[in-house]
């Protein structure tokens, strides 16, 4: 197997060498440049045709990280992962950078040992993802798949019951929500939840641009409150999100911080699991783009207990990272497999209407 040719963009010296030598400790990694700024970005990226670009968010000059990722995808597209801090300004530029195609994102190392021994496996593994994903996806042909497959779930129609949508995505995740969440009809009779896998902070910015451009409101998900059909609410980063009733039969979030689940928090699969407990509720759920297999075992564990399911996953042909869908699809529990710009569709015609209603 051959190399992964790298590209290291940050405007300080010692980030670009720090960087250089946390990706060079897997063998199978090469910087084969470092760049202080956009135009020397830009320049090496056709020069030395890397295979991906790790991309400071904040650069010198009149080209940001933002600018120079536009740059990049209209004229060389590169798997590109930002670096970034976590003030609320690098947040709504890192959310924006993924929405508009970068691969991923990973938050500057603070100093503290554990720190930076987290971020440089983080770093390493998601560089062979990219590289990965984009070999994928030259290989996938365009045909969609569409399973049918009928009442896996049991006796009894979806639509009989009072229902409830669940989405879940990671990697590549907020992009392809930038796609599903506004093409989802304003009359959906149900709530909507969306886990996301992120640190704490960037969800509050996700929300917030997905309400921008939605029919249906989005926001972040809060302890305690009652969920209202036709809302849309965000796992908050850093915190599981399950689903029980009060004492007036209103479904209510329950965030917490237990131990992450799959490596992950929030995780779809602790959501799922929270479900099998209501009664007289269906359940559609969506497994989009991401590394793992978050969601795979949780449907599984609907479908074991009774529970009247219809799931969706990504296909292969859009997806960043084939893997959360793919493990859904394992089970043999999947409905439909679509390309992500047919999620919506598929949500809304279980409710007899279309995405663009």
């Amino acid at each position: 197997m051959k190399q992964i040719k790298v590209l290291v963009v940050d405007d300080s010296a010692f980030m670009r060498q720090t960087i250089k030598a946390m990706i060079e400790e897997d063998p199978m990694l090469q910087v084969v440049a470092t760049a202080r700024n956009g135009a020397d970005a830009l320049e090496k990226v056709i020069r030395f045709k890397p295979d991906v670009i790790t991309l400071d968010i904040i650069l010198p000059g009149d080209r940001d990280g933002l600018a120079v990722l536009h740059e990049i995808m209209s004229t060389r597209p590169t798997p590109t992962i930002m670096l970034s801090g976590a003030s609320n300004e690098t947040i709504n530029y890192v959310i924006e950078a993924i929405s508009s195609g970068a691969f991923d994102f990973i938050c500057k190392p603070s100093g503290k040992p554990s720190d930076i021994a987290r971020i440089e496996t983080e770093l390493r593994i998601k560089i062979r993802q990219a590289a990965e994903s984009a070999t994928v996806r030259k290989e996938t042909n365009n045909a969609a798949q569409i399973y049918q497959w009928e009442d896996l779930s049991g006796s009894g129609d979806i639509q009989n019951h009072s229902q409830l949508i669940i989405i879940g995505s990671s990697t590549g995740g907020p992009k392809a929500l930038q796609a599903v969440i506004p093409q989802l009809s304003e009359h959906l009779p149900a709530p909507i939840l969306i886990i996301q896998h992120m640190p704490p902070k960037f969800t509050k910015s996700l929300a917030d641009r997905l309400n921008r451009n939605a029919k249906l409101p989005v926001k972040e998900a809060v302890n305690g409150e009652i969920l209202k059909s036709g809302h849309v609410y965000i796992a908050p980063g850093g915190l599981h999100l399950c689903v029980s009733c009060n004492e007036q039969d209103h479904l209510c979030v329950d965030l917490s911080s237990s131990p992450p689940v799959n490596g992950v928090r929030p995780s779809i699969d602790v959501t799922l699991r929270s479900l099998a407990k209501l009664q007289g509720y269906s359940f559609i759920v969506a497994l989009l783009t991401g590394m793992g297999k978050d969601g795979a075992k949780g449907v599984l564990e609907l479908y074991e207990a009774g529970k009247h399911v219809h799931t969706i996953a990504e296909s292969e042909e859009t997806c960043t990272v084939f893997g959360m869908p793919k493990a859904a699809i394992e089970t043999g529990r999947v409905n439909e497999i679509q390309p992500i710009y047919h999620i919506a569709d598929a949500i809304c015609r279980q409710f007899g209407l279309r995405g663009d209603d």
